[in-house]
């Protein structure tokens, strides 16, 4: 029987994590049964899911940009192609659970569209949507965020998209902040320089997102470095371990020359 180390079945569990997000209903139930499981539909579709499912270490990082389109346009620019939705994600979803509270951090590129001229600069967007225990504010208590809401990291996502969306709606209504279009990405800002008459901007900064816990770890009263780091995924079943990877060594590389992956 093949043995396989830690690593390569956490490896392998998170390449199945990314193939289980790009599947269709009917491609899991037939992966769920090729794995062995012959149960109804709706339980194989749920211990599929749970073998998919990892959870972030505490005091990690992760990174955000993969999440994102290269760059969002305003709903009413029509110099590249736009749906007019505003549309920062991409799709993806990350394969694991946040084990602590996070926030979101980026450094993007702004395109103004001003009287004399296009500009292009480099900004901080970030969110700390949610709260972790109740706190009182002008005689108001807030309640703690339920975990299922603030430990799920599309709902951070989401806040991030949706501050992108504010920025948009404050530029329509405010002149003095004209912002047109943001890039999340050096590839996306050099796919807006090509379209807007921005200038230059410095190649040495490192744009980008990352999910971040909102506090610190400290060990005799010193601060622990955040880790950039895999998410934990849970074992295989041993019966079913073989060709569970094997089936991933094989299914991954296709995707991946499919262009789903």
């Amino acid at each position: 029987m093949a043995t396989y180390t830690d690593d390569q079945l956490q490896d392998a569990a998170s390449r199945l994590r990314e193939i289980y997000d790009v599947q269709t209903r009917s491609e899991r139930l037939r992966t769920a049964r090729r794995f062995g499981y012959e149960s109804k539909p709706e339980s194989r579709l749920r211990i599929y899911r749970r073998l998919t499912r990892g959870k972030a270490q505490p005091n990690s990082r992760f990174d955000a940009t993969k999440y994102l389109n290269d760059y969002v346009l305003r709903f009413d620019q029509d110099v590249l192609d736009n749906d007019g939705e505003e549309t920062v994600l991409n799709g993806r979803i990350p394969p694991y659970s946040f084990s602590q509270n996070m926030q979101m951090v980026s450094i993007v590129a702004f395109i103004a569209a001003r009287s004399q001229g296009d500009q292009i600069f480099n900004t901080q967007v970030n969110v700390n949507p949610f709260r972790f225990r109740d706190y009182e504010k002008d005689g108001v208590i807030r309640k703690e965020t339920p975990k299922n809401i603030r430990l799920n990291p599309v709902n951070l996502l989401k806040a991030y998209q949706q501050k992108i969306r504010d920025t948009f709606e404050k530029a329509m209504r405010d002149e003095s902040y004209p912002v047109v279009a943001i890039a999340f990405n050096r590839r996306g800002v050099d796919i807006l320089r090509s379209v807007y008459d921005s200038g230059d901007i410095d190649r040495e900064i490192d744009f980008g997102a990352a999910f971040l816990p909102t506090s610190y770890t400290y060990v005799d009263n010193k601060r622990q470095p955040t880790l950039t780091r895999e998410p934990t995924f849970r074992p295989f079943p041993k019966d079913r371990r073989r060709r569970i990877v094997q089936y991933v060594n094989r299914a991954y590389p296709q995707l991946k020359r499919s262009g789903r992956l």
